[in-house]
């Protein structure tokens, strides 16, 4: 469980690199939920290609055409490389009609998201939770909600 959220029956795992640690879990049953990515510490330059190779070996190389959250909760630093892996993603999702939707942004990496106008191409919720129950029960594509640069 994390933030309230539960897969019953759910795949777990977890990589470190330099200052960052990623952690998937994914419901064995494919239409449970979508997979949640809890990125933790710093991503830049060196860390973001770590991202796309994780989530190839945990989901395999068509990751992409299904929906996936992405805990941010943990990270506390991103730069342009980030934010550039994030449209990338998105466009691929969008094609098939799938979603990418960001939650717990805070401190530096709220602020910098706001500055790239990110929250207007990929929702960004405030919890975990919200995150999933707009991906399990929303209408795609999702709109997403009211943003700002400084946490509630």
């Amino acid at each position: 469980m994390h933030g309230g959220v539960v897969h019953r029956g759910a795949h777990t795992e977890e990589f470190a690199v330099r200052a960052a640690t990623l952690r998937l879990t994914w419901a064995r049953e494919k239409r449970a939920a979508p997979p949640i990515l809890v990125l933790d510490g710093e991503y830049d330059l060196e860390t973001v290609p770590e991202i796309d190779r994780f989530l190839r070996r945990r989901l395999g190389p068509l990751y992409h055409q299904e929906d996936l959250v992405i805990d941010l909760g943990g990270t506390t630093f991103v730069d342009s490389s980030f934010i550039g892996f994030l449209v990338r993603l998105v466009g691929d999702q969008r094609g098939k009609r799938k979603e990418l939707v960001l939650a717990r942004p805070s401190g530096q990496v709220r602020r910098m998201l706001a500055l790239v106008g990110l929250p207007n191409l990929v929702p960004v919720f405030e919890t975990l939770d919200e995150a999933v129950v707009a991906l399990v029960y929303g209408r795609t594509p999702l709109i997403p909600p009211a943003f700002s640069a400084i946490s509630a």
